[in-house]
């Protein structure tokens, strides 16, 4: 059997999430924040005050990668940890003030990448499209 590794899904899902990267990190780079970091401002966007293993698992990253990035983020002065009341081997991740306002500057340069990313399909094809791509993941995660 011979396989055209050029017409595989991988390989299509593959091509466009690397463009699509190096589009955001163009868009990133003046903030002083990868792609990466981001992901982690995203869901402490959403929910502030969480460990790093809850942040670890939301951001689809493994602990000692995540702890990196952390690292990273606080030396920069945009999180801070705090030791948990609950457990006092654990810390919680918060966004500082200047962490706020800089996700604040970002959020719309995210909204028009989605947007530009979207701009050649249907509402129904976007909806299509995310459908295929969770059942994709479904699939294929652990």
């Amino acid at each position: 059997m011979v396989i055209d590794v050029l017409d595989t899904i991988g390989f299509f899902i593959n091509r466009t999430q690397s463009n699509l990267h190096k589009r955001f990190l163009q868009q990133l780079k003046p903030y002083g924040v990868t792609p990466e970091q981001w992901v982690l401002f995203a869901r402490l966007s959403e929910k502030e005050g969480i460990s790093l293993t809850d942040l670890s698992q939301t951001s689809l990253r493994d602990k000692p990668y995540t702890t990196r990035l952390i690292d990273k983020l606080e030396d920069k002065g945009l999180i801070r940890r705090e030791e948990s009341q609950i457990d006092k081997r654990s810390s919680l991740i918060y966004l500082t003030k200047e962490g706020t306002e800089l996700r604040n500057e970002i959020l719309p340069l995210i909204a028009e990448l989605d947007q530009w990313v979207i701009g050649t399909m249907s509402e129904e094809e976007v909806i299509q499209l995310k459908y295929l791509l969770n059942k994709l993941y479904d699939h294929v995660k652990n």
